[in-house]
């Protein structure tokens, strides 16, 4: 059987990276059973990151790549059905929410004064005194220093909120009144899309994503039905 290796689940999510949910996602749209192994440390990963699959006594790092093996190993097409430019759109819109969005999301929780206390217990509470007395710290440091390599911590607070809205806006006016992303039936963009609409909507930290997601009639419908079909 096939190992996942993520995260524990944290903030109301079944994981709290949106990389891990999509490959939980893409394993259960593909029909193929797996075992979920919850691991503190991002270098259990073969590339020092999470989430990585065992499959054989192989092990895959990367969501994307884990879906590349998916689908080559086991004869399986997520995008089954779609056309060549539906294939486009929906591979553009993943890279946008991989690639931007994803960093506005870790502002939103790193970054925001109200909502760093919550980060800082679930991910360093249970660290002895004087290690929880500085690690956190030394984490956040880190994450400041990955957002502005990266480009977005290189903004001000109501220009990196207003890139993220722009993502939300696309998203839902793409979705449309369809039950899927890209149309009736689930598609391999869904494992992305999914897992940043719930990323956003359902923790507990408030933000202007969060507004503007809520404020998306269409987009809490695809986030209640999503969850309702993957991780009821």
């Amino acid at each position: 059987m096939i190992k996942l290796i993520k995260f524990r689940p944290a903030f109301g999510l079944p994981d709290p990276s949106p990389f891990c949910m999509k490959a939980m996602m893409l394993l259960r749209m593909a029909g193929l059973p797996f075992e979920a192994v919850e691991a503190t440390n991002p270098r259990k990963g073969p590339k020092g990151k999470l989430p990585a699959i065992e499959d054989d006594g192989v092990l895959i790092g990367d969501s994307e790549i884990i879906r590349w093996h998916i689908e080559s190993k086991y004869g399986i097409d997520l995008d089954k059905g779609m056309g060549e430019p539906e294939r486009a759109v929906a591979h553009a819109f993943s890279r946008m929410l991989e690639e931007r969005t994803y960093w506005i999301v870790v502002f939103s929780r790193w970054m925001e004064p109200a909502s760093w206390p919550l980060v800082r217990d679930t991910f360093f509470g249970a660290l002895p005194p004087v290690v929880r007395s500085i690690v956190p710290a030394l984490a956040m440091r880190q994450v400041r220093g990955y957002l502005h390599a990266q480009g977005v911590g290189r903004h001000g607070r109501d220009e990196i909120y207003r890139m993220g809205l722009a993502d939300i806006g696309a998203l839902a006016r793409q979705l449309g009144d369809k039950p899927y992303f890209m149309g009736a039936e689930p598609t391999g963009s869904d494992g992305t899309v999914y897992p940043f609409v719930a990323g956003i909507i359902d923790p507990p930290f408030d933000s202007p994503l969060k507004a503007e997601c809520l404020g998306r009639k269409n987009l809490v419908a695809y986030n209640d039905r999503l969850r309702g079909r993957y991780f009821a």
